[in-house]
């Protein structure tokens, strides 16, 4: 177990060696209603509970630390059943997701940024949306494949999107739905053309779609320090840097489940627009690189205290990588 708490996230090893089980959940959401596979969801939970010291001490390390830093205020329990149980839920709706299982009338939106940001697509203008792994993101590239955006258009989106670690996930779902892996980037293929396809992409009326609390895979070296929940934690320049050279409207996403567990869910849709902006002299872009990081911390921070089981990091976030 202490050598696992070293590894860097993209070297941990996928929870599923196959795709046999995420095939099965597939079939079993094609043919059951959701809230029967939602009630199947409790003994898996338990089971890989139960079964995986990793998921366990993980869990409970993060969620220690929130509570340390909340005050303990959240979570009101450190449970690591709450937050397995929730990433299953996650996992599933995933899935129901891109077999259009998913209503556009299951999300609830909130008196934030998302008005302006629904005002920008219809005029026919795109954005970047900073997104993470507390929720589920993926849900709005699932409702966008059914254009169910609230979008009187269709909206194309791009997701920058690490496949290292959950390829067995990838691959049942790009077999269930041939677009999952459409508009798909992986992010060490980036260089000056991407960038300029994506500018593109949003001048046009696109999204690009990208996590920001996920240092790269490939290039380990490269990162921002923050600190995060009251502890120093690295954060991905890459993805602020590509934000700063495609210089377009940014927002901060987040998809959350209202409730940790529910047989019959709502999601709440977040969305806040940035204060920072590219428009200034290249020697201030780095410090505007690390000013738009320290903003992204500080609403994943927001975000964490409101749904503390919903962190899907499922290793040491505190561990530090060596830097260039």
């Amino acid at each position: 177990m202490k050598m696992e708490k070293m590894l860097h996230w993209a070297d941990e090893k996928e929870v599923v060696s196959n795709n046999r089980p995420i095939k099965l959940l597939v079939f079993l959401l094609s043919c059951l209603p959701t809230c029967i596979v939602r009630c199947i969801v409790y003994p898996v939970s338990f089971f890989y509970f139960i079964y995986s010291e990793r998921a366990r001490e993980e869990t409970s390390l993060y969620q220690k630390q929130l509570k340390e830093y909340t005050g303990g205020r959240s979570p009101k329990h450190v449970s690591s059943f709450m937050q397995i149980l929730s990433f299953a839920f996650c996992v599933v709706e995933k899935i129901e997701s891109w077999i259009g299982r998913v209503s556009f009338d299951e999300i609830v939106f909130h008196n934030d940024d998302v008005a302006e940001l629904v005002q920008q697509l219809e005029a026919g203008h795109g954005a970047i949306l900073i997104g993470s792994h507390l929720g589920n993101i993926e849900l709005l590239r699932g409702l966008a494949n059914f254009n169910c955006t609230g979008v009187a258009r269709q909206v194309p989106v791009t997701a920058i999107m690490e496949l290292n670690g959950t390829e067995q996930f990838n691959k049942t779902l790009q077999e269930t739905n041939s677009r999952f892996l459409f508009n798909v980037i992986d992010p060490s293929t980036i260089g000056p053309d991407t960038i300029c396809i994506l500018t593109d992409q949003i001048q046009n009326g696109g999204l690009v779609v990208v996590a920001g609390d996920r240092t790269s895979a490939r290039v380990r070296t490269r990162f921002i320090t923050e600190k995060f929940l009251g502890k120093e934690a690295a954060f991905p320049y890459g993805t602020f840097l590509m934000t700063a050279l495609i210089n377009a409207p940014t927002y901060f996403l987040f998809g959350l489940r209202t409730k940790t567990s529910t047989l019959v869910p709502k999601y709440n849709m977040f969305v806040e627009r940035s204060k920072i902006n590219f428009d200034c002299p290249r020697a201030e872009r780095e410090n505007r690189i690390k000013a738009l990081c320290h903003e992204f911390v500080e609403k994943l921070e927001k975000y964490c205290e409101q749904f503390p089981y919903q962190w899907y990091n499922f290793y040491n976030f505190w561990l530090l990588p060596e830097a260039e």
